[in-house]
């Protein structure tokens, strides 16, 4: 029985897909778009009249500050510039700088594969689906331990919320369990 939403060929009864096979691919570029895009963290502050708000996107950093002016705040941080801070919010940069790569990594094959998805998927020694579901879960684990760091002592002074942190590694799996046949 082939429905809209699921499928069960073969399968065990009420075994369900996520995606058809043959929108797999797209799903895998647009996955990988939107992890690119997509904050990976928000982290809220607010002591007194201060209060921070910090969008950590993969190849930057952009902080809010409201009830309070600071000269010379680092308003706006490369990832890899984010390293020099200390303790856990410099060892989460790390982390984050290395997803970075990853999925960089991940979205200039996916711009391969979108223009020449034949030639791109002779090349490679496994299914594009599952590449991308990898790149996309090793970047997704990175930058969900490097939130992790910024909540304990020595990281962002606040709470940090793991916004594509946590849509990383589920787009991955579904990418990784989608049936290909």
């Amino acid at each position: 029985m082939t429905g809209r939403f699921y499928r069960v060929d073969g399968g065990p009864a009420n075994s369900m897909a996520w995606v058809k096979s043959e929108y797999a691919g797209e799903l895998a570029v647009l996955s990988t778009w939107l992890v690119a895009v997509a904050p990976w963290s928000v982290s809220i502050f607010r002591e007194g009249p201060l209060t921070a708000v910090v969008f950590r996107f993969l190849p930057f950093r952009i902080q809010y500050l409201y009830g309070v002016s600071i000269s010379n705040e680092l308003n706006f941080v490369w990832a890899w510039r984010a390293m020099q801070f200390p303790d856990n919010t410099g060892r989460a940069a790390v982390l984050w700088t290395l997803a970075l790569a990853v999925v960089a990594v991940a979205v200039c094959a996916s711009a391969y594969y979108y223009h020449r998805e034949a030639e791109f998927t002779d090349r490679l020694p496994l299914h594009p689906v599952r590449f991308f579901g990898g790149l996309l879960g090793v970047g997704g684990l990175l930058v969900l331990v490097a939130t992790v760091l910024l909540n304990l002592a020595g990281g962002f002074f606040g709470t940090t919320i793991p916004v594509g942190a946590l849509v990383a590694p589920v787009l991955a799996a579904v990418l990784l369990t989608v049936d290909l046949t």
